[in-house]
């Protein structure tokens, strides 16, 4: 029965040019690329500037982008994207204060530490370019906090979690069986 279920499978794609196959991978890989391109651009529309110190107090300047980024059922946070790979990106606990955002919609950031920013406002003085921190939004950062802590802290039940997968184990063992008999099933011999 085994065999036989194997044959009608590679019986199946036997007629199959592979070409067809190759050709709908790459079509499908490009139109991921284009949709993850557009997309990112419609979400990371804000420039950002971190100001990153070093010794002699030196300071390195980095430009990326930011943005929103939506959460279901929970408050929205900032993200910067400091490359073009999924992984290099930096997730803020406050948002920006738009009032501080310079006419191209541009946000200023000093890095103190590893994962701390703190928001500048840019201020002109005579010909010298002023940046001072502002005040964080630390009410929603501290929602931003809790809430992780509930996602952390929230415990499902065993049978929630494995519901799906015996329900999956069921339905294939009820096309195993729909299969048997459909293929072992007999005619009746008319009678005469």
């Amino acid at each position: 029965m085994a065999n036989d279920i194997v044959n009608s499978i590679t019986g199946a794609f036997a007629g199959v040019s592979y070409w067809w196959i190759v050709w709908i991978l790459l079509i499908g890989a490009i139109l991921y690329v284009i949709i993850s391109a557009i997309r990112g651009k419609m979400i990371f529309k804000y420039p950002v500037r971190i100001f990153k110190t070093r010794e002699h107090g030196t300071v390195k300047e980095q430009n990326c982008k930011g943005g929103y980024i939506g959460r279901k059922n929970s408050a929205s946070y900032f993200q910067i994207k400091t490359g073009m790979f999924p992984w290099q990106k930096i997730n803020l606990n406050t948002t920006p204060n738009p009032q501080y955002m310079d006419q191209d919609n541009r946000v200023y950031y000093k890095q103190i530490d590893l994962n701390t920013f703190v928001q500048l406002k840019r201020s002109f003085t005579g010909d010298a370019i002023n940046y001072d921190s502002v005040e964080q939004d630390v009410k929603y950062g501290a929602i931003l906090d809790i809430q992780r802590i509930k996602e952390i802290l929230r415990t499902e039940s065993t049978w929630k979690k494995l519901a799906p997968y015996f329900a999956l184990v069921i339905i294939f063992i009820f096309g195993v069986l729909a299969f048997y008999f459909v293929t072992n099933a007999k005619c009746p011999t008319p009678a005469g």
